[in-house]
């Protein structure tokens, strides 16, 4: 068996903040004739750059399933999304195969209170089927199958002012295999981001999750971006839920009022209590992978759309723990390729 060095990575869920700026600032990346605006062009990349780092190295991704700071209403809305996911089989280090079958869930209220407060309800149901074959690197043959989350979380939006915007989520989760017990499978946490619109093309920030994630402690940052890039271009964190989930980063183009093309990624970590009465009891059980995709999206109505996606997992390992949070095994498995779809309203 090929073994890896154990890297930190959290599981991680995402906010973007898109606040609606007075006053107009142009990056000047399309006048490149003139020093200043060339040098306001490198700047601009170079932040789009550092932006894509974090991204894939720090995911933005917060249980809360928040769409970023939304565009909020004194009308009580509901938002919810539905995405089958399908990984295709792939070798595992050792011998064996591993394919992945997933359905992710979002339901959610949300409400504009006052001028500067808004306050939504959320709640996400996340079933994976790991398929296991042939396992012959793992002293088990299948070290876990049925994994399901179920979190709750209460986005609460607050507007400094006109350009800065404030996002805090406290979350609660359930994370466990079928079997594991309530009170060994809980992860508690939240996340509070802030960002900054330099006018209605730029908009920047910075946030910091933390969560009590069976038997470990997590803190770590996540950035937040949505630059656009000209009429039709953004680059943005991912809202929707998709084979990816929400946050990492994406680049899409706008073809026409209902048809839309993207391409994106992010960095993924599942981590779960074990089936109490399973071959490696009340462990705890991790699979991190790097999804890339495409992305081509149709709204047949302005409060309904409908996504497809094509793409693959990389990086895909996997690990296991004892009870306690000791490590007992790991291995990672071959590129899978993955489809998915998605349909997403708006209420």
């Amino acid at each position: 068996m090929n073994f890896l060095r154990r890297e930190f990575s959290p599981r991680v869920t995402g906010s973007s903040v898109q606040p609606t700026a007075s006053k107009v600032w142009h990056p000047g990346c399309w006048k490149g004739k003139f020093s200043g605006y060339i040098f306001r062009c490198q700047v601009a990349a170079l932040l789009a750059l550092t932006v894509l780092f974090l991204s894939l190295a720090l995911p933005a991704r917060t249980w809360a399933q928040v769409e970023g700071y939304p565009q909020l209403s004194r009308k009580l809305s509901f938002v919810g999304a539905v995405s089958p996911v399908y990984r295709f089989k792939a070798n595992v280090d050792g011998g064996g195969t591993l394919s992945v079958t997933s359905v992710y869930f979002n339901a959610g209220l949300i409400k504009q209170l006052n001028q500067k407060w808004g306050l939504g309800l959320s709640f996400t149901y996340e079933f994976d089927d790991y398929e296991f074959s042939g396992l012959t690197g793992f002293p088990v043959s299948r070290p876990w199958e049925e994994v399901q989350r179920l979190g709750f979380s209460i986005p609460i939006f607050y507007s400094l002012t006109d350009k800065w915007k404030l996002v805090i989520v406290p979350t609660a989760q359930f994370s466990g295999e079928f079997g594991a017990r309530l009170d060994q499978a809980m992860v508690y946490g939240g996340a509070v981001g802030v960002s900054y619109a330099f006018g209605p093309k730029v908009t920047l920030g910075l946030g910091v999750a933390g969560y009590a994630n069976l038997e470990e402690t997590r803190v770590f940052p996540f950035p937040i971006v949505k630059l656009k890039l000209s009429d039709r271009i953004r680059l943005t964190n991912p809202f929707r839920t998709s084979p990816v989930g929400p946050a990492g980063l994406e680049l899409s183009y706008v073809l026409n009022k209902k048809w839309e093309v993207g391409i994106g990624g992010a960095y993924r970590s599942y981590r779960f209590r074990l089936d109490y009465n399973g071959p490696i009891p009340n462990g705890i059980g991790e699979y991190n992978t790097v999804p890339v995709f495409v992305r081509l999206s149709y709204k047949p109505f302005p409060a309904v759309g409908i996504d497809v996606y094509g793409g693959a997992s990389f990086l895909n390992k996997l690990y296991v723990e004892d009870r306690d949070g000791n490590e007992l095994y790991r291995t990672k498995h071959d590129v899978a390729p993955l489809l998915g779809a998605t349909l997403s309203g708006r209420f």
